[in-house]
């Protein structure tokens, strides 16, 4: 080294170093050390430490030349003045820190070094703290004994070829010169909820295979042609953003044939910021030329400047948050934006090339944007973290950072991180840590469980500090939530998103409530673009969606306000399209729409701009005009009549206005409810209303249809009071009965009559029952008692102790029990037994296998295979694990079974290969043999991990969980019949369906917005999911398509259960009070159902859109309806479509409020009463065209970018591989007011305040006796 003063520091450093031995922990992946005072305050970090006498500094300067020619550019020399040590600086401590922060050690190796005791203290410092070794021997020397096991370059020989070994083993070593950035110490390790930034690549980690995967898929596009567009598709929180800006961007920069442009985002001019992008020149090109080959010829001239070898350099744009296209992008700008990128990017030999990151949940909505079109592009999908990326994300940005992290911090974190906003929560959380807790240089456990609350608190505790430090006023309070609401929409999949708003439109009160929440870094203030020669307005917006869930408050007052957003949301386009098209009267909004708008007017006011108002208040003035020609038509009727007569007209007409305000209130109080909040019995309920009160057939029709596209026909049977509240139920559903337990008593109910056909009481607690055949039950009680018992026999005890458990073989006729050193075996209903078998351990379980065979397992992992009848095992193996389940095969060929990560399938066939126990990545909590036994699926319960495998070959599926953008736990799987796809629910309120042959998500239903814990069962065909939680009751649930086709089956206190029966006819559900409920289906009424694609040809073709005819067309510009297409003509109706809007031109000239589809509109037909359906490419929707009104939500069809389409009645899809019917039937109301018909199909009632309540038995019972053939009360 450099002439030092060595004095006392010698010995004191070796001492120090002893006496620090502490801190050589170790956590995932490296050692994560304290930094000094020193290189706090700004010195560089190194990537490459040269170790090296000073007698040496020629040959170390050579060194370093040598590795920035390579690519190193992270380099520390002590001598040297831009990468040594500063002035001022205490070199000793900063020789440290730098060898604690650097990545490797070259030692130049000659007499000099190896007698130097500062260069041996080097070495074993950076040994200590387990870096790479590099001895390069420059002289003869004897190499000191520390590196006598640490391959050496001898550069003697031939100096060129000993670099050149070098250059080799660092980067085998895993110091490849593009992995090596140099860190900003003026920025912090954990940037938080905002992005990773270009300036942040020393310190991200944790996404190196997505990483390289994205380079690579870069390169091939340029070397092979294609498409020039990747769109990273991820869910929100998985850091698309940070991989793309401070992952891909500093690799690709550094590459000679890249030039990258600064990223951009849309937002509201995506021109204007995609000009913002570009350097002077092109920019002034792009901003000057109107043509679509503008960005084209930009891209050109800004490969031209930057290229200086024989190879022209492409040019890298760069989109973040593409989804902003479709939300808040003006459409004109938007469509001009993709003109631009379609033609610079369609074509050959173009330079440029484009990267954007885009939101999972808006792919769909992209791709039908009218202005997107059949833009070609790749898809490179972003899978989720796995614990091994997490422990990177937290350790090796400390290790850089040179932050000790406490042993055991790292994996109670990386435990923490099974929630739906890992990722962002993980970020926030560790930049906190860092702030509050990182100036002594060390994190504890302690400071994160106790300081900050964990993972999920992090975000709630430093959001609710900001308020508790300020003390807002309730008014500031108010002006603040109003604030965040001015910051949110909501997606189309409910979610709630962000949106930058102007600090202009924050009220001065509290503005330093907004900055205190920017400087805690909930909140990012930006720049809007500014125009020619001014400064851009400030804005601001929340730095990340997270907030919007972890923040309990926020998302409180959210849920408390998502029926203005989604209103406001929604009525933006529609007056977009007037302020386009004025003089169209049509676009104006009238009866319950309108009501609604000055509803929300009179509470919201300050909230709904400049746009929004002029709209409404055309629509109001419309209506006013309306109005005055009635009363001028009725002020001529009036002049023949006395007064009297006149004041009776004028009475009338009063109770009529009255009335018809009445109906749109609740025609807007149902379509909120059911679109906006979710609620579908209260929609119901508002549809019946409406349905009650319209005079006119056609209107009460679309009202009932509305409450029959809701309901599906599942009706309320009947209510069984049971003897007490159930701690266990099974049902057997072929035979539609129900066995329940409590306590020491149990009882079998038919639930055909809901009599009770038997009750049985046991001495002790009953612990099981099952329901064998001819109605006979069998009890197991907590002494080991078995007991067999029916309507027509007593009780008899099979066994009086000892017995663990027991099953039934599918007939319900023989009886299976396990008990310590055995089993037996009984005949029902006879109940004898015929078959017993001593084994040599504590048997833990036990299986039929089929007709013939038996299984059972101990405790220990020991299995037992052996035919009945036979006094001998046919075969036993061993798991080395205690058993945790089993599954057997449908054909019971072979049986799997699975502990801790450790699954192990064992065939039973004479030529079955027997497949070794194999590992999962996580621990398996549950298992199942797909139907076909090709596949294996297994899943964590706490980290919704869902895995597939090859049961041949024990061989995962596909790289990544199946479950890769799921939120939710997982607790419960079903698999359909046919083996295609399996049905997942648990916690997060949502049920998901999983394709296997394609390893991705399907369809998602959202069943409890309290996300709570989801059970779910599957009807025997498969078609049909009911599913059920403790707080939104139960549901049934279309399998392909996850759409609801019932209202909530809900009893009055939280439901505990539900199944089956009747062939999946029947369903019955269960409560905590002793409250039994039998309902009925009705699948001719239900909303969807698949069909075969033969029956698709039984009905008459639907055309697709055609071009209108010339009279059509005039007719359709002078309405102001440029560019619409025709759907459909009948009955001197017409039905036109552009986009997501549709429109119905009737033979009296009226045209239709615009009816939207939120994709683009493939085709459609005109139906009875005005009613139309509307279809795209991926969902279908139907509306009251007259109304103006939607009679369903937007259905998502599993039939996509469907062939052909056939209407009759209702409306059938296909797509020549699968085919789907839709159906809108009118509820038969029994000749009862559908108020009534409604509380009696569901037990529950509305009342004049819009609360919902879930009627008692008694007053169910009362009720049903005035609707004929609909439930039976139970006495």
């Amino acid at each position: 080294m450099a002439v030092r003063q060595a004095s006392a520091a010698s010995g004191s450093f070796l001492e120090r170093l002893l006496a620090s031995r502490r801190a050589f922990q170790c956590v995932p992946g490296s050692a994560c050390w304290p930094l000094s005072e020193n290189t706090r305050a700004g010195a560089p970090v190194s990537g490459i430490f040269i170790s090296h006498s000073s007698r040496d500094n020629t040959a170390a300067d050579d060194l370093a030349k040598r590795l920035r020619a390579q690519g190193y550019q992270s380099l520390f020399l002590d001598f040297d003045p831009a990468d040594g040590i500063p002035a001022g600086r205490h070199w000793e401590r900063e020789i440290y820190a730098q060898l604690r922060a650097c990545s490797g050690v070259v030692v130049l190796c000659s007499a000099h070094s190896m007698a130097s005791d500062w260069c041996f203290a080097e070495i074993t410092h950076a040994r200590a703290l387990g870096k790479q070794l590099f001895p390069l021997i420059i002289d003869a020397c004897e190499l000191r004994s520390v590196l006598l096991d640490t391959q050496s370059t001898d550069l003697r020989p031939d100096a060129e070829a000993g670099y050149a070994r070098l250059w080799r083993g660092m980067r085998s070593a895993g110091l490849d010169p593009t992995d090596s950035f140099d860190w900003d110490v003026h920025r912090p390790p954990y940037p938080g909820l905002t992005p990773f930034q270009v300036a942040d690549a020393a310190v991200y980690f944790g996404r190196d295979d997505d990483q390289r995967c994205c380079l690579d898929t870069l390169a091939q596009m340029r070397r092979y042609g294609g498409d020039r567009l990747l769109v990273l598709v991820g869910t929100s929180g998985s850091g698309k953003s940070s991989l793309v800006r401070a992952g891909v961007i500093p690799k690709l920069s550094r590459m000679p044939d890249w030039h990258v442009l600064a990223p951009m985002r849309p937002r509201q001019q995506p021109v204007d910021e995609l000009a913002r992008a570009l350097p002077d020149a092109p920019r002034a090109r792009l901003i000057g030329d109107a043509s679509e080959r503008a960005l084209a010829v930009a891209a050109a001239e800004v490969a031209a400047a930057s290229t200086s070898g024989a190879e022209r350099r492409a040019v890298l744009l760069v989109v973040d948050q593409l989804e902003e296209l479709v939300t808040i992008s003006d459409a004109a700008a938007a469509a001009r934006f993709v003109d631009l990128l379609r033609t610079a990017l369609v074509g050959e030999g173009g330079d440029l090339y484009c990267l954007a990151t885009l939101r999972a949940d808006y792919l769909s909505a992209l791709q039908s944007h009218a202005a997107w079109g059949q833009m070609p592009f790749r898809e490179m999908s972003l899978g989720p973290m796995t614990p091994r990326h997490f422990a990177e994300i937290i350790c090796k940005p400390a290790q850089v950072a040179g932050i000790e992290l406490e042993p055991g911090l790292v994996e109670t974190m990386v435990q923490d991180t099974g929630t739906a906003d890992a990722l962002p929560l993980l970020a926030f959380t560790l930049n906190r840590l860092w702030r509050d807790f990182g100036a002594d240089g060390k994190i504890t456990l302690d400071e994160y469980t106790e300081r900050i609350g964990g993972l999920e608190g992090a975000i709630r505790q430093e959001a609710d500090a900001v308020l508790a430090a300020l003390k807002p006023t309730r008014p500031q309070i108010s002006e603040l939530r109003r604030a965040f609401r001015h910051m949110v929409r909501v997606d189309p999949e409910g979610q709630y998103t962000r949106r930058s708003m102007r600090w202009q439109e924050i009220p001065a009160e509290i503005h330093p409530l907004m900055e205190a929440f920017v400087k805690a870094r909930l909140l990012v203030s930006g720049q809007e673009d500014p125009g020619a020669g001014s400064e851009g307005a400030r804005t601001l917006e929340v730095a990340h969606e997270a907030l919007f869930r972890a923040w309990d408050r926020l998302k409180r007052w959210l849920d408390e306000d998502r029926a203005f957003l989604l209103w406001r949301q929604h009525l933006r386009p529609e007056a977009d399209a007037w302020q386009a098209a004025p003089k169209d009267q049509g676009l104006l909004l009238r009866g319950g729409p309108l009501a609604e708008a000055h509803r929300w007017l009179n509470e919201r006011e300050s909230e709904v701009d400049d746009t929004l108002r002029a709209f409404i208040a055309a629509s109001t003035q419309a209506a006013r005009r309306a109005r005055r020609r009635w009363r001028a038509l009725e002020a001529g009727i009036a002049i023949g009549f006395v007064a009297a007569s006149w004041l009776g007209v004028k009475l009338w007409q009063q109770r009529l206005e009255t009335h018809t305000q009445l109906i749109n209130s609740y025609w807007s109080g149902a379509v909120s409810a059911r679109d906006a909040t979710g609620d579908a019995l209260k929609a119901a309920h508002y549809f019946a209303r409406v349905a009650d009160l319209s005079p006119l057939t056609q209107a009460r029709e679309s009202a009932l249809i509305g409450v029959g596209v809701l309901s599906g026909g599942v009706a309320l049977n009947r209510m069984i009071a049971l003897p007490a509240a159930p701690e266990g139920v099974r049902v057997r559903a072929d035979d539609a009965l129900l066995v329940s337990w409590s306590a020491g008593n149990a009882t079998l109910h038919d639930l055909h009559s809901g009599a009770a056909l038997v009750q049985a009481a046991h001495a002790t607690p009953v612990q099981e029952a099952h329901i064998a055949a001819q109605r006979h039950v069998v009890s197991r009680d907590a002494a080991g008692g078995v007991w067999l018992w029916s309507p027509g026999q007593a009780a008899r005890a099979l066994a009086s102790d000892a017995i663990a458990g027991i099953a039934l073989d599918d007939d319900g006729r023989r009886l299976l029990g396990w008990h310590e050193g055995g089993v037996r075996i009984w005949s029902l209903p006879e109940g004898d037994v015929v078959h017993r078998l001593a084994l040599t351990a504590s048997i833990a379980g036990a299986r039929f296998l089929g007709r013939e065979g038996v299984l059972a397992w101990s405790k220990d992992g020991q299995f037992w295979q052996w035919r009945i009848g036979e006094a001998e095992v046919s075969s036993t193996w061993q798991m080395a694990c205690a058993v945790r389940g089993v599954d057997i095969a449908a054909d019971a060929g072979s049986v799997l079974s699975w502990c801790d990560a450790t699954l192990m399938r064992h065939d039973f066939s004479p030529d079955g290969a027997q497949v070794p126990p194999w590992a999962s990545p996580e621990t398996v909590d549950g298992a199942r043999i797909v139907p076909g036994g090709e596949v294996i699926v297994s899943w964590n319960a706490a980290r919704g991990r869902l895995r597939l495998w090859n049961a041949a070959t024990g061989q995962p599926r596909f790289d990544q969980p199946l479950a890769r953008d799921s939120d939710d736990s997982i607790s419960h799987v079903l698999v359909t019949p046919q083996g295609a796809h399996i049905i997942t629910s648990g916690g997060g309120g949502n049920i998901n369906l999983w394709d296997l042959a394609e390893g991705a998500a399907a369809a998602r239903g959202r069943h409890d917005k309290n996300e709570a814990t989801v059970s779910t069962a599957i009807a025997p065909d498969g078609t049909r999911v009911l599913a059920w939680s403790a707080t939104a009751g139960a549901r049934l649930w279309d399998t392909n398509t996850m759409t609801p086709l019932s209202l909530p089956l809900r009893h009055r206190e939280r439901i505990a259960g539900a199944a089956f029966f009747d062939d999946g006819e029947g369903i019955v559900t269960w409560s905590n009070d002793a409250d039994l409920r039998v309902w009925r289906r009705h699948p001719a009424a239900e909303l969807t159902a698949p069909v075969s694609v033969s029956s698709s040809a039984s009905s008459k073709a639907q055309a697709k859109t055609t071009v209108p005819d010339t009279a059509l067309k005039a007719r359709l510009d002078a309405l102001g309806l440029h560019g619409y297409e025709l759907l459909d003509q009948r009955d001197d109706a017409t039905l036109v479509a552009a986009g997501p809007l549709a429109r119905r031109l009737g033979a009296d000239g009226l045209l239709s409020p615009p009816l939207t589809l939120n994709e683009g509109v493939s085709s459609g037909a005109l139906l009875a009463d005005g009613r139309i359906v509307l279809w795209g490419n991926t969902s279908v929707q139907l509306w009251d065209a007259i109304a103006g009104q939607p009679l369903s939500a937007r259905l998502r069809s599993d039939v996509l970018y469907p062939e052909s389409t056939r209407v009759d009645g209702g409306l059938l899809t296909s797509d020549g591989n699968r085919a789907r019917q839709w159906r809108w039937p009118v509820p038969d109301t029994a000749g009862v007011a559908a108020q009534q018909w409604l509380a009696a199909m569901s037990a529950t009632q509305m009342d004049a305040q819009g609360a919902m309540s879930v009627m008692t038995r008694e007053a169910w019972c009362a009720l049903v006796d005035a609707v004929p053939d609909r439930a039976v009360c139970a006495k």
